[in-house]
């Protein structure tokens, strides 16, 4: 639901382009007027009153992208959640791309799509490998920030490829295209064999794609000698890493791997004798 009513949003103004999508006009058109002030502990709220509402955001996020971000999620609660007078929203809650916080992460839904249409954003999605390269372009279209458009680009690749944040150099979360048929080793420390971990070890993060060891990310029984490939950067002073793996050769796992068996010996059945000379009973 809240993809279609960002999308119907989007359909009723006749926006066609990244462009077009002047995010503080649409929440006054809404009835709710858009203000920056100086928070504390949270990155906007939402006041209501009926029909009408105050978003506040905090003047002091620094990146465009973000700030936007933040108040199409309140403006997510606006539209959605007419049942609450008062929202808190704090970084951490734009971040919830899982149903158990239900209601800021029906927002994050609306936001990513009233930000970065479905088919508008369908037509930057290229085949191939997916880099951050590639992404950051985008999100310098829809002026939105590079982890929101990550992922939202993972959510439309057909490339098996998946997007992982990590903090104090443990995987936090992560998001998979329908493709990426693996789980990523959440909760657990980085290994030393990814990218990532360079970064929290003080050494300077390789920003290019390249191969390391799937087992690095993957759980499961996965093969040593299986690669993946990980592009990761570093989100300045917020101490998280993002990381885009691709898969683009099959990754075999050790499942069903065992020694061969010596062939069992032929007998002849026709033969009334066992190969050692004794009667068949």
């Amino acid at each position: 639901m809240p993809s279609e009513m960002a999308a119907a949003i989007i359909h009723e103004r006749k926006i066609r382009y990244p462009s077009e999508i002047y995010v503080r006009d649409i929440a006054m058109s809404l009835g709710a007027y858009v203000r920056e002030r100086d928070l504390k502990g949270c990155e906007a709220r939402l006041v209501r009153k009926e029909n009408v509402g105050i978003i506040t955001v905090n003047r002091n996020i620094p990146e465009e992208g973000r700030k936007r971000f933040a108040i199409a999620h309140e403006i997510g609660h606006f539209i959605l959640h007419t049942g609450t007078q008062l929202i808190f929203c704090d970084e951490e809650d734009m971040h919830v791309w899982k149903e158990s916080k239900t209601r800021e992460f029906e927002a994050n839904k609306f936001a990513a799509s009233l930000l970065m249409p479905y088919e508008i954003f369908d037509r930057f999605v290229l085949s191939g490998r997916p880099t951050f390269d590639v992404i950051s372009k985008i999100a310098k279209e829809f002026r939105t920030t590079l982890t929101a458009t990550s992922l939202r680009y993972i959510g439309f690749s057909k490339e098996p490829c998946a997007l992982v944040v990590s903090k104090d150099c443990v995987i936090k979360w992560y998001q998979k295209s329908d493709s990426f048929n693996y789980h990523v080793k959440v909760g657990e420390k980085l290994s030393f064999d990814t990218f990532a971990f360079d970064f929290f070890d003080g050494v300077e993060l390789n920003k290019n794609p390249d191969s390391v060891p799937a087992r690095a990310w993957l759980a499961g029984a996965i093969d040593d000698e299986s690669d993946i490939i990980e592009q990761s950067v570093s989100l300045g002073s917020y101490g998280v890493v993002l990381s885009l793996l691709w898969i683009c050769d099959d990754v075999r796992t050790t499942y069903g791997r065992y020694d061969e068996e010596p062939d069992e010996p032929e007998f002849d059945m026709t033969n009334p004798f066992t190969p050692d000379g004794k009667r068949w009973k």
